[in-house]
């Protein structure tokens, strides 16, 4: 008797957990949480006549989804006049606070600083000869600076004398500093005339003539660029901003090649300044003007020279960007509020090759930021690796087009990776743009929006990627001494490390793209079993992309990485370290011990990778899974979804997105669905309604609660044993 009883109670029991209460709340519509939906404000001179920056705002308010809006300065207006916009800010950012709108402050570099001696300087060389009597002169023509009016002077900098013994290579013994022994004068900013007078002991030597182009840029490595930004957000700091941003900072002078011809695709200038002449030297011990020097030439037989002053220069010159942007960041959350949301993207345009290493330092994965920040097309995989190494579960794109259609495409396809776009611009009045304003636009971000908004509800962890990619930042800055892969910009561009990064992803293999750099600060980890870990994000396997030039601390990576049993792809050799020392042996041990040797998209399964089956989905860590779908909200028609998920086979259809998470033991515990219509378990339906409805379902301790996007509160499911499955 005593047994049946038993038996009895246990099976109550088991039908009771099974049991669960389930309660319906209807919403007007659903609040943003978490996470900010974020729009772009151009501030220019016209809004601010008549108060029409208060009736556009108006209609920010009354027509467009975003809980954050940053400004921006545009069409010459200057938010450095602080006397001036303070009024204006003021009132926006009042008005906006009472609408439940946070308001952010953008400001740009100051690009119009006409100070020599902390000026940002453009070093660039030309080789000429000496006579027979040790005289020359040249006259050099400024080049390189991609605006005329932020051009300051041309001057010399350093001339040398020396017996060149090869392309690149000199006799150490002749070379001698000559810059004293030349007189200039300066016609005008661009023209630097230089004549020699070495007298005969320097005769048919070789001369090396280095220009300095001084640029209406602070120098980074100065505070007096930072001091500027913290004098403007003191101007601004009895107004309550929310947000406080720099926007693409960086050396803003290198240029664009885009419609120039081909044979004047050429950039090979370098970096300088008094104070980052300082700062190199107390880091690296050793002369900055030197090593501009060794960048350039070698004594006869000694590469090794010029490839580590190389790679000395360009990993110290890369952090002069984030050196700034870290400094206002941390003042405007200390002036402001410790919760003031910082940013925004440093991405300039958004690729390794270009001019983003003189221009920023491609400092864009470890930017003090709360939330990942890019911009325009920066592939996913490098923004998988920006998101992993910030503290929030989101990240956020800006993104612009001339025309609208693209914008959504590309906003909503983010969505299923836990991407959130940024959107540029409100006001925006350029030929080729459009304005947010504009009613196609309100209409169709709305819609993305409202997907957005249930899935910040939802707020789930990024997606479940589980191979690591790191490409050598060494590789990539130094192609010394192989001239065929000078790039454009002075860097290794035939290296194809985004390229393959992509071809991964589209390939099904989601992947997180980061540089080196990442070792050395020790941003990588391995964990107790032997697997690397980013902040807390674990991954199964590495492609390791050109490791030539490699730091101790790379190669030291490798080698445990593999001796603790982990799975490596590794592409590329590496002869020489980070210091032009042989490690080619070493390294060819690591190569051999690789479990795929090579590049390669077929190779990947053999690190144990699954290609993500999901079409028009992805798998996030916590187990969830997000689908997308365009064509939908488009055409206002139903898109399906099906996933298996611990056995179970779970379908419906939606417009636009859909996110469940389930399991074997609860069903489904997490659910939510713009324009849904119905969800089935194993082919059977367990939550239905007669028309799209956007709904939001939790299960949790046995209580599920379901809640119905309707104003009237009088939608109701055809079919509901949602807490039952």
């Amino acid at each position: 008797m005593k047994k049946t009883i038993s038996l009895l109670f246990v099976l109550f029991t088991l039908i009771f957990k099974n049991l669960s209460a389930q309660s319906i709340s209807y919403v007007p519509k659903f609040a943003n949480e978490n996470h900010p939906e974020i729009g772009y404000w151009f501030i220019s001179p016209d809004l601010l006549k008549n108060d029409r920056y208060l009736d556009e705002l108006d209609s920010i308010i009354n027509l467009c989804p975003y809980t954050m809006v940053f400004l921006t300065a545009r069409e010459g207006n200057n938010f450095y006049e602080t006397e001036k916009m303070h009024p204006y800010f003021e009132k926006i950012v009042s008005k906006a606070h009472k609408s439940g709108i946070k308001i952010g402050l953008q400001l740009w570099g100051n690009y119009f600083d006409e100070d020599l001696n902390n000026s940002q300087r453009m070093i660039v060389e030309q080789e000429i000869q000496l006579d027979q009597k040790g005289k020359a002169s040249y006259t050099a023509k400024a080049k390189y600076i991609r605006f005329e009016d932020r051009l300051l002077k041309t001057d010399i900098f350093k001339v040398y004398a020396f017996k060149k013994t090869g392309d690149g290579f000199y006799d150490p013994s002749s070379l001698k500093d000559i810059t004293s022994l030349c007189t200039t004068t300066l016609p005008d900013k661009k023209t630097a005339k230089i004549s020699i007078n070495g007298g005969e002991a320097l005769k048919g030597l070789t001369v090396c003539i280095m220009v300095q182009q001084f640029c209406s840029q602070n120098s980074m490595w100065d505070d007096v660029e930072i001091n500027g930004f913290k004098k403007t957000i003191d101007a601004y700091s009895d107004i309550p901003f929310d947000g406080m941003a720099l926007d693409e900072y960086g050396n803003k002078f290198i240029p664009r090649f885009v419609d120039m011809p081909a044979n004047e695709q050429i950039f090979r200038g370098r970096w300088y300044s008094n104070a980052m002449a300082k700062a190199y030297e107390k880091e690296t011990k050793k002369s900055l003007v030197k090593t501009l020097f060794e960048g350039r030439y070698a004594p006869t037989g000694q590469p090794e020279v010029r490839i580590k002053a190389i790679n000395q220069y360009m990993d110290f010159t890369r952090g002069g960007a984030v050196r700034v942007i870290k400094a206002v960041a941390d003042y405007g959350k200390k002036t402001f509020s410790p919760n003031t949301f910082t940013g925004i993207h440093n991405t300039y345009h958004a690729g390794l090759y270009s001019d983003e290493i003189w221009a920023d330092g491609i400092c864009w994965w470890v930017l003090p930021h709360q939330y990942g920040q890019t911009d325009e097309h920066t592939i996913t995989a490098t923004q998988m690796g920006i998101a992993f190494n910030t503290k929030e579960n989101v990240m956020y794109n800006q993104f612009y087009d001339g025309v609208f259609p693209p914008v959504q495409e590309k906003a909503l396809a983010d969505l299923r990776y836990g991407i959130r776009t940024h959107y540029h611009a409100l006001h925006d009045k350029r030929v080729n743009r459009f304005d947010l304003l504009d009613p196609e636009a309100v209409k169709g971000i709305n819609k993305v929006e409202d997907c957005a908004r249930l899935l910040n509800k939802f707020n789930p962890s990024l997606p479940d990627v589980k191979l690591l990619v790191i490409f050598g930042m060494e590789a990539l800055s130094n192609w010394y001494p192989n001239y065929k892969d000078r790039g454009v910009y002075d860097v290794n561009d035939k290296l194809n490390i985004e390229e393959k990064a992509d071809e991964l992803w589209k390939a099904g293999y989601l992947n997180a793209l980061v540089p080196s750099d990442f070792i050395n600060s020790k941003l990588i980890k391995l964990n107790k079993e032997g697997k690397p870990e980013i902040n807390g994000h674990t991954f199964d396997a590495v492609v390791y992309l050109y490791p030539q030039y490699a730091k101790e601390n790379e190669l030291k990576f490798l080698e445990e990485y593999q001796n603790r049993g982990g799975k490596l792809m590794l592409e590329g050799v590496a002869l020489l370290d980070f210091n032009a020392q042989n490690v080619s042996k070493r390294f060819q041990s690591i190569y051999n011990n690789a479990t795929v040797k090579g590049y390669s998209v077929k190779g990947i399964s053999k690190l144990g990778i699954a290609k993500n089956g999901l079409a028009d989905g992805s798998k996030n860590s916590d187990g969830s899974y997000v689908f997308t779908d365009l064509n939908s909200i488009r055409t206002d028609s139903l898109a399906t979804f099906s996933v298996n998920i611990d056995g179970d086979l779970y379908g419906g259809k939606y417009k636009g997105l859909a996110i469940i998470k389930a399991d074997k033991n609860n069903g489904i515990t997490k659910f939510a669905a713009n324009g849904f219509t119905e969800l089935s378990k194993n082919e059977k339906k367990i939550l239905a309604f007669k028309t799209g409805q956007n709904v939001f379902y939790t299960k949790q301790n046995g209580e599920a609660s379901l809640i119905i996007k309707d104003e009237q509160q009088q939608i109701k499911p055809l079919i509901n044993t949602l807490s039952t499955n």
